[in-house]
Parts: structure tokens; C-alpha cells; sequence
């Protein structure tokens, strides 16, 4: 075997079919070799830590960047989190306020989001995290978020921007009902990792085919973009696997040689 390399992967549309928690028979046995070669194996994902720790669990991972690079995890510990900036955070939920647009926040590392608005719940949905109508919650009180929701649908999207709300912080869309705010600097949290571990950048691999892995698409290390992946990781990819579904994982590590061929 040669260097030991360290791998990254998002979660979904990367391990797992998009917005399943279905790992292809072939990825996980593509991690089990990279196990037994001495490879490091982590998870890179904008999921909260809490829910990250629970998605990961059948694939045997314990080490994971969550929270879009805002939190690690090494050996099932928890090492470092903290929370979105908060002033741009604050400016845009007054702009959302002011303009009776709804919003939540996740402010602890758990399962729950919290509006002022007692018809969140129903307006969102609880599709991704269970809502609580929170009547006393004040935005300048906050000393903590590390997400925020905005429901919004795609077509109505341009009204939410054209607010400004959404111009000072990091903000993705995972499907049509949502925007959400959330740190999307996954490099941040897979640099505090390898830190941790005090091993070269250079070692590491990554893998992921959304937007909001961008940030982990950087020349100090190897990238690879899922079939499926958007076109802007494609473009900055070291190389462009199958889909998720398709053996992607695999496919890359024998291209690569980390797994046998």
C-alpha cells in the first residue's frame, strides 16, 4: 500500500442514494477495503452533528465533519462545534421579520428547530427536523444558531431574495420547500481534522456531488465528483466517477488503485 490517504465523503447523493439513508452494497464494501488497507474514513456532510451521528451509524463511520465544516467528530467524540456568525444571522432574520416572512432555528446540537410563529410547523413541514413554537423567542436574544429555516418554494424564491435577507450569509436548497442557512465550508472542518490527526492535506480524498461541497473541491488534495454531482464540482473534480448508484465509490478507488481492480 502506499501513503495513507484520508477519505472524506458527503452523505447524501454520495454515500447514500439522495435523500434515502440507502448505501449501494458496493459502497460499503468499498469502505470495509479502504478499512483493512489502513485508509482513514470520515464523513464530510451540512447535516446538524446530532444528525449526522444517527445517518452514519450503519455505515460504521465515527469520524465526521458535520455542520457544513462547522463541527468534528473523531472516534465518536465530539471535538469542536460552534455556531453560524451571528450578526449577518441576526440581520437576516430582521429582514425576514420585518417583512412577516416565517423562520426557525436550530440553537442546540438536537433534533429541533424553534419559530415565534406558531403556523411554522404547519407552513414547513417537519420533513427534515421536528418544529417548536417557541411565542418568547427573540432574535437579538439568540447567542447561538447553527441553522436556520426559510420556507420558501422555488417560485417564490426571487421575493425572498430581493428582501437581502439571504445576502450575507451561506445558504443552499436541498429541495423545493426550503432554504436553508447553514454553514457551507466543509474544508474548514476536514482542515481542524486533519490537524487533529497532524497528517498532510495532501493525503486527503473527497468525495461529494452537491453544492454545498464545493468548498471541499480545492487544489491541496484529491477531488472526486460523483456521476450524479453538479456540474461546478465536476469542473474542479480530479476525477468524475459513476452515479452513487452505479458503484461510484467503488468504481473511483480501483480507478485510483486504493481498492483492488
Amino acid at each position: 500500500m502506499g501513503s495513507r490517504k484520508y477519505f472524506f465523503f458527503d452523505y447524501d447523493g454520495t454515500l447514500a442514494v439522495p435523500r434515502t439513508r440507502s448505501i449501494p452494497q458496493s459502497a460499503l464494501e468499498a469502505l470495509d477495503e479502504l478499512r483493512a488497507q489502513g485508509h482513514f474514513i470520515a464523513l464530510a456532510t451540512g447535516r446538524l452533528q446530532v444528525n449526522a451521528v444517527d445517518y452514519i451509524d450503519s455505515a460504521g463511520i465515527t469520524n465526521i465533519v458535520a455542520d457544513g465544516g462547522y463541527s468534528v467528530t473523531l472516534n465518536g467524540e465530539l471535538k469542536w462545534m460552534e455556531g453560524l456568525p451571528l450578526a449577518p444571522v441576526k440581520k437576516c432574520l430582521h429582514i425576514l421579520e420585518d417583512q412577516g416572512i416565517p423562520w426557525a432555528v436550530s440553537t442546540t446540537n438536537e433534533l429541533v428547530r424553534y419559530s415565534p410563529r406558531e403556523d411554522f410547523a404547519e407552513i414547513a413541514g417537519d420533513y427534515y427536523v421536528p418544529t417548536e413554537y417557541d411565542p418568547n423567542l427573540r432574535i437579538d436574544d439568540l447567542n447561538c444558531i447553527y441553522k436556520a429555516y426559510i420556507p420558501c418554494s422555488i417560485k417564490d424564491e426571487d421575493m425572498v431574495f430581493a428582501t437581502g435577507a439571504l445576502d450575507e450569509v451561506p445558504h443552499v436548497r436541498y429541495d423545493s420547500d426550503t432554504i436553508f442557512i447553514e454553514p457551507m465550508d466543509k474544508q474548514r472542518g476536514i482542515k481542524r481534522m486533519m490537524n487533529l490527526l497532524n497528517a498532510p492535506y495532501e493525503d486527503v480524498v473527497v468525495f461529494g456531488d452537491g453544492f454545498n461541497d464545493v468548498s471541499m473541491f480545492i487544489p491541496e488534495w484529491t477531488s472526486i465528483a460523483m456521476g450524479n454531482a453538479r456540474q461546478v464540482l465536476k469542473e474542479r473534480a480530479n476525477f468524475v466517477t459513476t452515479n452513487c448508484d452505479d458503484d461510484g465509490i467503488m468504481n473511483a478507488c480501483k480507478h485510483y488503485g486504493w481498492i483492488r481492480g
